[in-house]
């Protein structure tokens, strides 16, 4: 009896399922191709590839741009863990054998614990002289993509809002919590009288920019308890620094968080809000599925060494 041919299919490769997530990443083939230093039809060829493969249709244009069906986002879902893990195994196995980098780039939001972050930078270097260290400020929103971009080994930032969502790529790894503070000098009257928050809207506001982490929480809890802070505000800044330089002017009483600790709180007054605002948790993103390699985890135990330290003394 004559046996059936065999129907042969191409196996899945790496290169394949790396090009699909660059493509779902950054919305078309030609910035994914340029992204991984391939030519625009190859990787388009690797996409039909993966459909034929798995039989669905994965990418639609949606918007001038190419966008994963729910197919594709269910694949792409399952594998990003599994390319964060391949992708770090390597380095992380070059570590372990003592080849340590040669720079590590940390890339944080929070400008007001410079000095935390600075001592534990400082331990880290003691610790490893050979390691040279970038440190990046940006806003909040553009720490998961500078993460997922490949463009940071270690992302410290506060944990998302509750009403924010966390890339499904990432994973968010607590450290420890800090308080919400209300900022003013020393001498300023609100001081004088029992700490209430109506008496605090009395007050010129200085606050964070209306996407900023502490602008949303004062806006929750001020609309909790029927207070309309947008009356009050004087100032708007884009970053703790310029809270805490425009409350030291005497332009107004700032709200921010962190530890009440440390060089841009010199000539302030600190109080915990807690009792109100409850607290911020601060943490590691990492990459879903991701090896955190040597280095890497050194520098981000130093960060949180410092802050318990910190919160402690």
């Amino acid at each position: 009896m004559a046996l059936p041919k065999r129907i042969r299919f191409k196996d899945v490769t790496l290169a394949q399922l790396r090009s699909f997530a660059e493509v779902c990443r950054l919305g078309g083939c030609a910035p994914a191709a340029r992204r991984l230093l391939l030519t625009t039809p190859a990787v388009w060829e690797q996409m039909r590839a993966l459909e034929r493969n798995f039989r669905v249709s994965l990418l639609e244009r949606r918007g001038g741009a190419m966008r994963p069906t729910p197919e594709g986002e269910r694949l792409l879902d399952m594998l990003q863990p599994l390319l964060a893990g391949i992708e770090s195994a390597k380095e992380t196995l070059r570590q372990e054998v003592g080849a340590l980098p040669a720079q590590l780039t940390l890339v944080t939001n929070l400008r007001v614990l410079v000095d935390e972050i600075s001592r534990g930078m400082r331990m880290f270097q003691k610790a490893h002289p050979t390691v040279r260290l970038r440190v990046f400020f940006t806003g909040i929103t553009d720490v998961e993509p500078l993460l997922l971009a490949g463009q940071a080994d270690v992302a410290f930032t506060l944990q998302q809002a509750p009403d924010s969502v966390l890339s499904s790529a990432l994973s968010y790894e607590p450290v420890t919590d800090v308080n919400y503070l209300l900022v003013a000098p020393g001498r300023h009257p609100v001081w004088r009288e029992r700490l209430q928050l109506r008496q605090i809207a009395r007050y010129p506001l200085v606050l964070g920019e209306p996407g900023a982490y502490s602008r949303h929480r004062a806006r929750e809890v001020f609309h909790r308890f029927n207070i309309n802070e947008a009356d009050s505000i004087a100032v708007e800044t884009s970053s703790d620094e310029y809270t805490l330089a425009c409350v030291r002017a005497g332009m107004g009483i700032g709200i921010t968080v962190g530890t009440g600790h440390g060089s841009l709180y010199g000539g302030l007054k600190t109080r915990s809000l807690r009792r109100w605002f409850g607290t911020a948790r601060l943490g590691f993103l990492w990459r879903r599925g991701a090896f955190v390699p040597p280095a890497q985890r050194a520098l981000a135990d130093a960060i949180s060494a410092a802050l318990r330290t910190d919160r402690h003394s």
